[in-house]
């Protein structure tokens, strides 16, 4: 349904997304993780052809085979809510205050799909209910206020399912909820891409949300896509060293005693100070002298699964020796 290719984002501080490439099939679920500010949202808004202003966009985005890159404003308003659509992150200013959440929900069933007032009542309320909400009727005509943290995501939810779309991106939906509610979530997020045969991309830096989520990984660092595929065998062995590092930086219940939890020294620096090689270069473990000068090139590590770290190609050249 959406093939990107060589995709990336420029700045006048420098790139900020680079060569990022990704398909997501109807029915498919792919996530994407790293910390903040490693170009996740950036890329959510660039598949929906709103990257802020100011910033250069090159590559390829295909929709259904329509090249999307370049399109103007119209050509992505036809596509938006009927064909894509997103979650986004807070509900609380996603949504309109000021608003009904029923006529916020009901509203692009009145301007995309022509209904009635009536008829996009009672469809939000039928979308209310798939989607979990318990009362629906009485939720109609509530304000976001009046809503508790759970249920302004389902609204965000029933609000991006109202035209049908076949691709669903969800950047990170479980972010401001507690575990009971993100695990809800994400299961409703998975019937609902199983039942309407949807593409969903599931953006966030929870391994656990989106480990019950998706079936393909992305694993994202500094703006660069470092190590990709399917999400079961990335989690139980990943083959970057960023990948390891978010993976052991999680609490685990199953720890015996008092231990200092991992983490990752430093933080994800801004485009402009990025390394020119690999971007995990000065807050990797595992750093050669290589890493800072030189970009290192995707590695296969599984079928339909790579990684680029310049460990993994002296290994590859050492085993083929």
């Amino acid at each position: 349904m959406i093939e990107v290719e060589g995709l990336s984002i420029t700045s006048a501080a420098g790139p900020i997304l680079r060569d990022v490439g990704l398909h997501v099939a109807p029915g498919e679920r792919l996530g994407v993780v790293g910390e903040s500010g490693s170009g996740k949202t950036l890329l959510a808004m660039s598949l929906m052809g709103m990257v802020p202003d100011g910033l250069s966009v090159t590559g390829s985005i295909r929709i259904d085979g329509a090249e999307m890159c370049g399109a103007d404003e119209s050509a992505w308003r036809r596509l938006r809510a009927r064909r894509m659509a997103m979650i986004f992150q807070e509900p609380m200013s996603a949504l309109n205050p000021l608003r009904r959440v029923g006529d916020t929900v009901a509203e692009p069933l009145i301007r995309h799909l022509g209904l009635a007032p009536r008829a996009a009542r009672d469809k939000a309320l039928a979308l209310f209910d798939e989607t979990g909400i318990l009362d629906p009727e009485r939720r109609l005509s509530q304000y976001p206020h009046q809503l508790s943290g759970g249920q302004r995501q389902r609204v965000l939810i029933a609000l991006a399912l109202a035209c049908d779309p076949e691709l669903l991106i969800a950047d990170e939906p479980t972010t401001a909820l507690d575990a009971n509610v993100a695990l809800r979530i994400t299961r409703l997020l998975v019937r609902l891409a199983e039942e309407r045969r949807m593409g969903l991309l599931f953006i966030s830096h929870d391994l656990a949300a989106v480990s019950r989520t998706t079936e393909r990984l992305m694993v994202m660092y500094g703006g660069d896509v470092v190590e990709t595929g399917a999400t079961a065998e990335v989690l139980r062995a990943p083959a970057h060293p960023y990948t390891a590092g978010l993976l052991s930086a999680r609490p685990s219940l199953a720890a015996h005693g008092k231990r200092r939890l991992p983490t990752i020294p430093g933080s994800v620096p801004p485009p402009q100070e990025l390394p020119r090689g690999c971007r995990f270069s000065g807050r990797c473990g595992q750093e050669i002298a290589r890493c800072a000068a030189e970009m290192p090139q995707p590695v296969t590590t599984a079928p339909d699964s790579w990684a680029a770290c310049h460990l993994l190609q002296a290994r590859a050249k050492g085993a083929g020796a």
